[in-house]
């Protein structure tokens, strides 16, 4: 009897001895969180492994991290992943929804980025673009107004002068045949009859002034059909025609004429454009948004993977991702890092403690037979 309460008293002592030394093993791995001193002597063991090798494992840890988890490889992988593009591409659909849908005007759009596009075309667009007009007329002055214009534009100037002398004997012919062409042919006859005086009046016995304002209205009539008259006109407007071309833009405008159009044409552009940008973009371009909504989004999708692909390798470098890291870990306060470790490894950290009451008490059994047949 006095064997067995010596063999149960040595287990228990044992198991008891063994559990307390695995729980205080634990426990030192975290604590204490600072050294602790004896007049000039660290204590030892004092501060804990984790508080004490703290930099050292975030060092590690964010090397395995960058070596063997988030690796550039790995990373390339899941972009590329079939995944990945449907996510992107998801995200895109969204966001052109809500244009549509939402009916976003693109200043609208651009405040979202704080860009207020209104205050940026009034305050930088009239001066670009009358910076570009004057720059234009600088390098540009002394071309002749045909060089300048594009040659489909002077092809079809071309065909509407040769078109001009049927357009102006028809115009003419159509006046004159008028009663308003009557009329003006009555009045100047009056006019001219009132400043000669007598010399008319002789002419007034042998016709009439509407006689005479009749056949010369004839007269006029058939002269706009007279094949010289139209040849006159017709080389008249030539002529006319190719000086206009053969001038240099510096004789048809000067500097300052050319700049007052620059600054009206600026004002104009930029206070359309301005209005323009209250409008809903799905309204103001419609065929554009349809464009976006159906093509863009893959495309867009596909071309962000690439970019990014292509820069991963900087990316990664500019991020750090270890350095990151290291810096996270070794701003967290120990508390929280001996938080983490414990919830992740309670269930073994049990287990230690678990298996050090076991096997104390395994040696304390041993020991009470020692003690027994000693």
């Amino acid at each position: 009897m006095n064997a067995l309460f010596i063999i149960i008293f040595m287990i228990i002592v044992g198991a008891i001895i063994g559990g307390i030394t695995n729980v205080i093993a634990i426990r030192m791995l975290f604590h204490p969180f600072k050294p602790y001193y004896i007049f000039k002597f660290r204590i030892p063991f004092t501060p804990g492994l984790i508080p004490k090798r703290r930099e050292e494992i975030a060092i590690k840890i964010g090397q395995v991290i960058e070596e063997h988890l988030l690796t550039e490889t790995l990373i390339n992988e899941k972009l590329k992943n079939e995944k990945s593009q449907q996510a992107i591409e998801s995200m895109i659909q969204q966001q052109l929804q809500k244009l549509t849908k939402d009916q976003l005007s693109i200043k609208q759009i651009t405040s979202q980025i704080d860009i207020d596009l209104e205050q940026v075309l009034q305050t930088n667009g009239n001066q670009y673009i009358e910076s570009q007009l004057n720059n234009y007329y600088t390098n540009h002055q002394n071309r002749t107004i045909a060089s300048l214009l594009p040659n489909q534009f002077v092809i079809l100037l071309d065909n509407q002068v040769d078109k001009a002398t049927d357009i102006l004997c028809n115009r003419a012919r159509n006046y004159l045949s008028s009663a308003k062409g009557t009329q003006d042919i009555n009045d100047m006859l009056d006019t001219f009859f009132n400043e000669k005086g007598k010399l008319i009046g002789m002419l007034q016995m042998f016709m009439t002034k509407e006689s005479i304002a009749d056949r010369i209205q004839q007269e006029l009539i058939r002269l706009t059909s007279h094949p010289k008259a139209r040849t006159i006109v017709t080389s008249l407007i030539t002529n006319e025609y190719q000086t206009f071309k053969d001038k240099p833009l510096k004789e048809l405008l000067d500097a300052s004429q050319f700049n007052e159009i620059a600054k009206n044409l600026s004002a104009y552009v930029t206070t359309y454009a301005s209005k323009q940008t209250n409008n809903p973009l799905v309204k103001l371009m419609p065929q554009f948004v349809d464009y976006l909504e159906s093509q863009f989004s893959s495309k867009l999708a596909n071309l962000i993977i690439q970019q990014l692909s292509n820069h991963l390798s900087t990316i990664m470098t500019k991020v750090d991702l270890r350095g990151l890291i290291e810096e996270q870990i070794n701003t967290f306060d120990l508390d929280y890092i001996e938080k983490i470790i414990i919830e992740i490894a309670n269930k073994e950290l049990k287990l230690i403690m678990s298996l050090g009451f076991i096997l104390g008490g395994i040696i304390g059994f041993f020991q009470g037979l020692v003690a027994i047949f000693v």
